[in-house]
């Protein structure tokens, strides 16, 4: 667990961050190009409230430009991507949860697809407000965490009172790109190729090739490798050996499994 914080200049072109992780949540505000890339999968849900800039969700389900005061709901192990436009403009206030047992049937019951509400009620915009608040202020790391994880609460039973009424989904992928993420989903621990997928969907391996990487942002074969990588990183976390967790996920070759694991999630564990 760690706290850090910090903030260069004075002028508004400058970034700045603000950051507090415990075991079950964290939370951020900055401003900036994001730290983290080609994380389109990971292990927590995540609220995301757009705060200023030009960014483009993709999702599964969702795919439109971002409105500035817009939350996203974005449930773990869900694809998803921010197209960022001018990164030094990008604004953002994030908060990562993952399940506990006190917050469980609330979490199940708002995390269930990716979400985006771009006219959000005032009492939404408040709560994320009052965090970044007090995560600048000079109350202990003890009181900012008691506050941020109120906040929480206070957000998920609000979404599930409400947001159901507001939330906008946009749907444009094309019946190919649909159809060879479901095979992925189903088949991603086979031996599966750009080939196999476009014979099983009847379609050329160059047209699929093409749709899927102009609708998702992502090639098929990056998108089939980060979801083993999720896959394998949820195995070894329940307790399974990183060798096993590689060969049950699809890979082949342990070597490769590693290297890439170790690039994604930063640890071997």
């Amino acid at each position: 667990m760690y706290y850090t914080q910090s903030i260069w200049g004075d002028n508004v072109e400058d970034t700045f961050e603000y950051y507090i992780e415990e075991e079950d949540f964290h939370f951020k505000y900055a401003k900036g190009a994001p730290s983290v890339k080609g994380r389109e999968f990971h292990d927590y849900n995540e609220f995301v409230f757009f705060i200023d800039g030009k960014a483009r969700l993709i999702s599964k389900n969702i795919q439109q430009h971002l409105e500035r005061g817009s939350i996203i709901i974005i449930p773990q192990e869900y694809f998803h991507q921010f197209c960022i436009t001018k990164p030094q403009s990008y604004v953002r206030c994030i908060l990562g949860f993952s399940r506990t047992s006190e917050m469980s049937e609330l979490i199940c019951d708002v995390m269930d697809s990716v979400k985006v509400i771009s006219a959000p009620e005032e009492r939404l915009i408040g709560v994320f407000e009052n965090v970044m608040e007090i995560i600048k202020s000079d109350l202990g790391r003890k009181e900012k965490v008691l506050f941020i994880r109120s906040s929480l609460i206070q957000l998920l039973v609000y979404f599930r009172q409400s947001c159901s009424e507001v939330i906008e989904k946009s749907t444009m992928l094309s019946p190919t790109v649909i159809g060879a993420l479901g095979i992925i989903d189903e088949k991603y621990n086979k031996n599966l190729s750009v080939e196999s997928i476009a014979n099983l969907l009847y379609v050329s391996a160059s047209s699929l090739s093409h749709k899927f990487r102009k609708e998702l942002n992502i090639s098929v074969y990056q998108y089939i490798t980060k979801k083993r990588l999720m896959e394998a990183h949820k195995l070894i976390k329940a307790g399974e050996t990183i060798s096993h967790s590689a060969e049950k996920c699809g890979f082949s070759d342990y070597s490769c499994f590693y290297r890439l694991y170790k690039k994604y999630y930063k640890s071997t564990q």
